[in-house]
């Protein structure tokens, strides 16, 4: 986590987000989180207070696209994700690594999939257990090259098939 001076925090991805506008109890809400990473929480239990129920950025409702946009939620997830990283339940974003056949290609985890199509992270994960969307596992996480993610959003989007078409 940046300090309040600096006011400034850079993703994973490198990208940085200007948290000047922050409030002062989203400021202490990021720090809490950023502390508790820091001593040992774990993942899970960081991920629940960034988007479940408990979590004081929903404020008891659901998450929204403006949420998850906001550099509050982006700086929260960011944490609890490099958390995972560290326990072993994500992958770095982007990393490169071998593919199983032909040259080094982008991996996305499981959830970076999700969100390169434009679904949900248990849909995701049904599609690549039906071997619908092409993936493999590398230890206890699934893994998807961006090019598989990319083919299966196009198809969907050719079928038809939106998010909001499938709640609706």
């Amino acid at each position: 986590m940046t300090t309040k001076d600096t006011k400034t925090y850079e993703l994973l991805s490198g990208e940085r987000l200007d948290l000047s506008q922050v409030t002062e109890s989203d400021w202490t809400y990021l720090q809490e989180l950023s502390t508790d990473a820091r001593e040992g929480a774990d993942y899970f239990d960081l991920l629940r207070r960034v988007k479940g129920p408990e979590s004081p950025l929903l404020d008891g409702g659901r998450i929204t696209k403006a949420l998850v946009r906001s550099a509050v939620y982006r700086v929260a997830h960011d944490i609890a994700d490099r958390v995972g990283i560290k326990q072993g339940y994500l992958l770095a974003p982007d990393v490169e690594r071998p593919a199983t056949l032909g040259s080094p290609e982008k991996l996305l985890s499981l959830t970076e999939a999700a969100e390169l199509i434009g679904i949900s992270r248990p849909a995701t994960h049904q599609a690549l257990v039906e071997g619908r969307l092409p993936g493999q596992k590398v230890g206890n996480a699934w893994v998807v090259t961006r090019a598989d993610a990319e083919a299966f959003k196009r198809n969907r989007s050719e079928r038809g098939i939106t998010p909001s078409a499938v709640a609706g």
